[in-house]
């Protein structure tokens, strides 16, 4: 799937090779042979994304942007892996990012690194090429072996085993476990307000109900199952995020302006207004995050955790870290004044 924002279209070079479940968008231009597996997604709304020649990315990947501020570039030959995330950023010719590891704005990564598998690279953070870089904050470890970073590119792009690249602490990384018939929720539907955004290839399914200004974009599953899901006014879920649950876990309530970042994973939580859940994080069931509380990028948090109001927690498991800033709030506010602004772009575009 290729998709005009605003005027743009994607450009990209000869020999792609797409799922049909996946999604480039806008200021995307691409090298020859760019390759996308089941549900990645480039989103260039508001920034460009710049991809070299034989880019690989695996199901489940995204590739974003920081709005008005960071672009993205990715150089020649990169590998990124399944549910793993580049996001205003730049990664460098060579680079292997494995499966649900996340490299995140202002970070640059040197040609040749290896990022392994369940990694966080921290804003701003330099990388050096030619080491393997683990953990949350990613750190170097070592220099590659000779031979050790094609392996790991091989076996992200051949769907084998990897002890660095590849993980088995991922989501399902397409639909079917969403989408299975079940006959008894046959009569629940999603309640959508007009002015909401459902992206072409979300999945929003059962008692789900979208308030004003709502977003659900591309590839995120929000799913409730025989339970029950509401997300309220200014709210935005971004790509590849998986929000799912059923009656004996419990409802999953979204307040006023939540952000829910790229690749979160969620289950039965209450998130309250002005909140932020950061990308690649994960929420067990029973969480509570305050108002304006914030969840950092691949934190996990566990079971029953009450994430307190205006604090950040970080970590896995997630623990209390620090009070908000003023100008965080501040970048709260903003982001999902930005998601706003796209909602009603995409919906302009589509005339939904």
């Amino acid at each position: 799937m290729q998709l005009n924002y605003l005027n743009f279209d994607p450009v990209l070079g000869a020999g792609f090779d797409l799922a049909s479940s996946a999604a480039v968008i806008g200021r995307v231009t691409a090298g020859e042979r760019l390759t996308l597996r089941a549900y990645a997604t480039l989103r260039a709304d508001g920034e460009s994304i710049v991809v070299g020649a034989d880019a690989f990315f695996a199901e489940r990947a995204t590739v974003h942007i920081a709005d008005s501020f960071l672009g993205t570039t990715i150089g020649n030959r990169v590998t990124v892996g399944r549910f793993a995330l580049v996001h205003g950023c730049t990664v460098s010719d060579g680079v292997v990012v494995g499966d649900g590891a996340a490299v995140t704005d202002g970070a640059s990564v040197g040609a040749g690194a290896l990022i392994a598998a369940g990694s966080l690279v921290t804003p701003r953070k330099c990388l050096e090429g030619g080491w393997l870089h683990a953990g949350c904050p990613a750190v170097p470890v070592r220099r590659l072996a000779d031979g050790e970073l094609a392996a790991a590119a091989a076996a992200i792009r051949g769907g084998t085993d990897h002890a660095l690249g590849r993980s088995e602490d991922l989501p399902p990384l397409d639909m079917a476990p969403f989408l299975d018939p079940v006959p008894q929720l046959d009569a629940l539907r999603a309640v959508r307000d007009p002015r909401a955004y459902v992206a072409p290839t979300a999945v929003v399914r059962g008692d789900v109900s979208l308030a004003e200004d709502a977003g659900v974009y591309f590839a995120c599953a929000v799913v409730a199952g025989d339970g029950r899901i509401a997300i309220g006014p200014r709210t935005n879920i971004q790509d590849n995020s998986l929000l799912v649950t059923d009656r004996a876990r419990g409802p999953i309530v979204l307040g006023t302006a939540v952000t829910i970042g790229h690749n979160v994973r969620m289950g039965a939580a209450r998130v309250e207004d002005d909140a932020l859940i950061g990308m690649a994080s994960q929420l067990d069931d029973g969480v509570v995050v305050e108002r304006a509380g914030c969840v950092a990028a691949r934190a996990w948090v566990e079971r029953d955790t009450i994430v307190k109001a205006g604090w950040i927690w970080a970590g896995r498991p997630a623990r209390a870290f620090r009070e908000l800033k003023d100008a965080e709030r501040e970048s709260f506010r903003r982001g999902c004044d930005v998601y706003i602004r796209y909602g009603k772009a995409y919906l302009g575009a589509t005339g939904a």
